[in-house]
Formats: C-alpha cells, sequence, structure tokens
C-alpha cells in the first residue's frame, strides 16, 4: 500500500498530497489524489483507474489573433480573411484540432461552436460572414483566444 496523509495540520494553508512513482503507486481506492514523479502530474484514483487531473507538461500560455470581418468572408485561418489591418492572409499562431480549443469572438460577442462556427484543420469557417468595419463599433473584429486543450488529456 501507499504512504497517505491522514489529518495532518500542516502550516500555513496548505496540504501535502503524497509523490509516488506510477512503479510504487498502490491499486487505489476511489477519492485517492497523488502526485505521480513519473508523469510529474496530480492524479486521481476514480472507478478503476487513476486519471491525470492536471499536468505541467500541458501547460499552455494563452494566443489571441485577431482579423478583421468584410461582411462577406466566412473562413479565416490557413492564408484565407485578412488580419485585422487587412495587410496580410489570416493566419492562426498556433495550431488546434478542435472547435474546444478555441473560444471565438465577434465584435467581443462569443460564438458558439457547431452553431455558429466549425473548426476544420487551421481554418474556422462561419454559418455568415463576419460584418465588415462600420468605422464606429469595430463588430468586424474576429478574436480567437487559443490553447485551451484540455488538461490531463
Amino acid at each position: 500500500m501507499g504512504r497517505y496523509v491522514k489529518n495532518v495540520k500542516l502550516p500555513g494553508d496548505s496540504a501535502k498530497i503524497p509523490a509516488i512513482s506510477t512503479a510504487k503507486r498502490s491499486k487505489g481506492k476511489n477519492g485517492e489524489i497523488i502526485f505521480n514523479t513519473t508523469t510529474a502530474s496530480f492524479q486521481a484514483y476514480i472507478g478503476s483507474n487513476w486519471h491525470n487531473i492536471s499536468t505541467a507538461a500541458a501547460e499552455k500560455t494563452l494566443v489571441i489573433d485577431k482579423f478583421q470581418g468584410d461582411g462577406s468572408t466566412t473562413v479565416f485561418g490557413g492564408g484565407s480573411g485578412n488580419t485585422l489591418d487587412g495587410s496580410t492572409a489570416a493566419n492562426f499562431a498556433t495550431s488546434f484540432d478542435s472547435a474546444t480549443d478555441v473560444l471565438v469572438f465577434v465584435g467581443g460577442i462569443a460564438q458558439t461552436p457547431s452553431t455558429n462556427y466549425s473548426v476544420s484543420g487551421n481554418q474556422i469557417t462561419f454559418g455568415s460572414p463576419p460584418p465588415a468595419n462600420d468605422g464606429t463599433t469595430n463588430g468586424h473584429v474576429i478574436t480567437v483566444v487559443q490553447n485551451l486543450q484540455k488538461l490531463g488529456a
């Protein structure tokens, strides 16, 4: 069996989570939490397996790309659409595989994946074209927040 800490008062506002390698980890009981020193991740035992609940390796820096709508273009990224200043074709700064890897806003309004847009490769396709710049509201600004890949995958 692994070593576990029960009802121990620690200085400050912290708790000590047992640090155990994969090889020395016990079979596990539901609700147990460890820090796996082999994988550098916190793990919880749920059901019949250990599952990552966080991992330093999956930590990401959020990346924001901004594009400009023109009232007719529906596809952005991979050279389609334009950057915010209109000087170059739209390309994403990072790679993503799924609509859950990005948050998309048009004119500051959050868009719903599968309803307002879809993702294929490194392109986002809108169901209807984002509006062109009207000169006052910036309704044309398309903001894509990237690197939201799930931790512990």
